[in-house]
């Protein structure tokens, strides 16, 4: 069975704890780095973290960028978030394809 991890703030990780997932929730985002370095050789098939928790490790997630596990999905708090899992995914897009075709210009 594939093991979910989630990274976040208290309010965005518990409702993922009641789904099964293992829930980190960092009350200091400079905790984040310490729970990323507890769980990312964890055998987790994917590992959620909010934008809060991405912008403040984003360089450490990067280093997985090339692997196919852990996949790192980029979720918005509870609160309501900016576009950051987007905006990386778009670019990621853009790099596999050449172009980018998830933008809203030119789309009628």
């Amino acid at each position: 069975m594939s093991k979910v991890a989630m990274i976040g703030d208290k309010t965005s990780v518990l409702g993922f704890q009641a789904l099964g997932f293992d829930a980190y929730p960092v009350i200091e985002l400079h905790e984040a780095q310490d729970v990323w370095f507890k769980i990312k050789d964890g055998n987790y098939t994917v590992i959620i973290v909010t934008e809060e928790v991405y912008r403040e490790i984003d360089d450490l997630i990067t280093e997985f960028a090339e692997s196919f596990t852990p996949v790192v999905l980029i979720i918005p708090p509870a609160k309501g978030g900016k576009g950051v899992g987007f905006q990386r995914m778009k670019k990621i897009v853009e790099k596999a394809v050449g172009m980018d075709i998830l933008s809203e210009e030119g789309k009628s």
